[in-house]
Order: C-alpha cells, then sequence, then structure tokens
C-alpha cells in the first residue's frame, strides 16, 4: 500500500517590500537609466521641438553680397542649422551606442567641431588644390570619357574628402601612442592616469575609429551642406520665402542620406585605422585599403549621375550603394567587437581561441569586415 502523497514544496519567503527612496524617485539610485535606457535622444528631441518656438534667436543676422537678408532667411538659418545638428546627433549617438559606447559625447562633439572648423581653411585650400589641380581631379570630372569621369569623381571627391574627414582620426592614434608611451615610462598613479587618459581620448582600437571617423563626416557635412549647398539653391530663387523652402527641402534631401553616407564612409575608414593602431606592422596596407575602399563608394556615389542620364538608374545605384556602404560599416562594428580588447578586458576571462582573434596578425574576416560579421562565431 503506497503511502501519502508527498507535500507540495514549501514557496520561498518573499522579501519584504520597503519603500525607498528610488521607488519614489525612479530616477535616483539604482540603475543609471540615463545611461542604459535612451533617454537621451527622446529629450534631445523634445528640446528641439521646443527649441522651434524661440526661433529666430538673437543672432547676428545673416547678409547677402554684404547686405542684411531678409527675416524669414534669419529663421530659416536657425532653423536649417538645428535640424542638421539634430540628424548628426541621432546618427552619432546610434553608432556610438552600437560601438558599447566607446567614446564620450564631448568627444565626438570637438572631433565634429575641429573637422567643420578646418573645412574652408588653409589647410583645406591646400588639400582641395592638390586633388583636384595637381592629380588633377577637376578636368577628369570634366572629361566625356566614362572612365576618366569616374576617375576624377574617386580621385577628386572620394579620396580628397575622405583622407581629410580623416586626419582628426590620425591626430588621436598618435596622442594615444604618446599617453601609452608615457604609461609606460611612469609609475604608480602617473602611470594609470596616462593609461586612462589614454582609454578616454586616444584612438586605441577600430570600436574608436569607427565613432571618432562617424563624428568627423558628421562636421564635413553639417559644415558643407549649411556652408554650400544649402545657399547655393537658395541663391537660384527669387523671393525669400521660396528661397526658405527650396533651403530646406535640399537640408532633408541631402541630409537624411547623405549625413549618413558621410558618416559611413568616414566611419569605415576609421575602422582600418583602428586596426593598424592594433597591427602596426600592417599599417602601411590597412591604411592605403581603408581609404580607397571609403573612397571608391564615396566617389561612386556622386559620379553615377555621369554613367547614364536615367534618373531610375541613378536613384536605384545610390540605394544599392547606400545600402553597401552600411552595410560595411555594420560589419565593420561586429567585427570591432569581436576583436575589441576593451571589450575583452570587461567580459569573463576569454578561451585561448579568442584571445588568439584579438592578438594575432590581421585576419581576413577583420579586413573584410562584412564577409563573416553576420552570423559568425569567429574568424
Amino acid at each position: 500500500m503506497s503511502g501519502p502523497p508527498p507535500l507540495p514544496p514549501v514557496p520561498a519567503a518573499k522579501a519584504e517590500f520597503k519603500l525607498t527612496r528610488s521607488a519614489i524617485f525612479p530616477l535616483v539610485g539604482g540603475r543609471s537609466t540615463w545611461k542604459n535606457e535612451h533617454l537621451l535622444p527622446i529629450f534631445v528631441t523634445l528640446l528641439v521641438g521646443i527649441s522651434f518656438f524661440a526661433v529666430p534667436f538673437p543672432l547676428p543676422p545673416l547678409t547677402i553680397k554684404g547686405k542684411p537678408a531678409p527675416e524669414v532667411l534669419n529663421v530659416a538659418g536657425q532653423i536649417f542649422f538645428i535640424l542638421a545638428v539634430y540628424i548628426a546627433f541621432m546618427v552619432n549617438y546610434y553608432i556610438n551606442q552600437m560601438c558599447s559606447r566607446a567614446k564620450p559625447g564631448w568627444l565626438l562633439l570637438l572631433v565634429a567641431l575641429f573637422t567643420g572648423a578646418m573645412l574652408g581653411g588653409v589647410f583645406w585650400g591646400l588639400w582641395y588644390d592638390f586633388f583636384y589641380s595637381v592629380i588633377p581631379g577637376t578636368a577628369l570630372e570634366k572629361s566625356k570619357n566614362m572612365v576618366a569621369n569616374l576617375a576624377g569623381n574617386l580621385f577628386g571627391t572620394g579620396l580628397c574628402e575622405e583622407g581629410f574627414k580623416a586626419w582628426p582620426l590620425f591626430a588621436l592614434a598618435l596622442l594615444g601612442a604618446a599617453l601609452l608611451s608615457l604609461s609606460h615610462r611612469s609609475k604608480g598613479r602617473l602611470s594609470r592616469f596616462f593609461a586612462a587618459a589614454r582609454k578616454r581620448v586616444g584612438l586605441c582600437e577600430p570600436l574608436d575609429g569607427i565613432v571618432l571617423g562617424v563624428a568627423s563626416g558628421s562636421g564635413f557635412f553639417v559644415k558643407e551642406t549649411l556652408g554650400q549647398y544649402v545657399p547655393h539653391i537658395m541663391s537660384q530663387v527669387k523671393y525669400p520665402s521660396a528661397q526658405a523652402f527650396d533651403g530646406l527641402v535640399l537640408l532633408l534631401a541631402r541630409g537624411l542620406p547623405d549625413l549618413a553616407e558621410h558618416s559611413a564612409w568616414a566611419g569605415l575608414f576609421g575602422y582600418f585605422i583602428g586596426l593598424s593602431v592594433l597591427q602596426p606592422r600592417m599599417a602601411m596596407f590597412l591604411i592605403p585599403l581603408g581609404w580607397l575602399s571609403s573612397a571608391a563608394l564615396h566617389g561612386a556615389w556622386d559620379g553615377i549621375s555621369s554613367v547614364t542620364n536615367s534618373q531610375l538608374i541613378v536613384d536605384l545605384f545610390m540605394i544599392a550603394d547606400g545600402l553597401l556602404s552600411y552595410a560595411l560599416l555594420a560589419g565593420a562594428i561586429f567585427k570591432a567587437r569581436d576583436i575589441s580588447p576593451r571589450l575583452a578586458a570587461q567580459s569573463p576571462p576569454a578561451t585561448v581561441d579568442a584571445q588568439r582573434s584579438i592578438f594575432s596578425p590581421v585576419s581576413a574576416p577583420a579586413i573584410v569586415p562584412i564577409a563573416g560579421a553576420y552570423g559568425s562565431d569567429g574568424d
């Protein structure tokens, strides 16, 4: 005869709920909601929307040919600036999140401002003249020969602009190398200070190169669009209201795809610069490869309209070029996370294979990041 059925397990005692300060004020204490739950883009979006009510701001009025611009153009110019910065912020925020917050926001802002400030300066003039006059990109772009025209867009627009956007990245890579050397030469707190400063502001790995490249591309785009393309299109029409409307249309039509493209190309080149920091012996191969890859995508984007008169073909090609550019950038991000020394140091002890993938010579999927980045377990 069987015994009585077993008694059900006694449930574990529930922890007594206590009314704490973080329960009453949920943004205080506990985990960092501000950093982890993506509230910043929401607040920035609200701020942008509210700022439109304050336009025009009490800023010096715009001038056109030495004369004060109509009030409607002052208002339009401020709205254009807010929209351009907002689009740039959103792109940089999400790329930086994908890269596990590789760099602080203030550094990305400084890189964008530096690139924008340099554009149009003396150095840009010399750089531009070399690619467009010495090579010469301008003559090739005006050629009726399709191959010569595409070559002009590669050497002129592509290599010129993508190389220019990379200068802040090279400067931060050199700064990182200098801080690393100082860290090795010093001891104690001073050594730890230099090591921490290198991680904070130096370009130390591909994740750093990607987010810094995207920031540089954003600064280039905002300055180029608001300083060149928007004023040019506005000058083509007579009435201020039509000028403002055409400028807004150009900003959105150029800003939404082109800012993303400028950022993707610069971020892709930044990935290869970061690879060269991890593997300095391969720098002579990696840097030209990254420069040429981003320049080819950029040159093709600008040069397709000279190959065909069909707007449909142009549009389809630009969609394909844009998708390829961002697929390569996404692949670079995935691969950069796989081989990141910083993320490896934050994770549990890696296996021998994982350690070898980080510190061994650069592998084929690392050089061609879209190959093996999606759904890949390793190299």
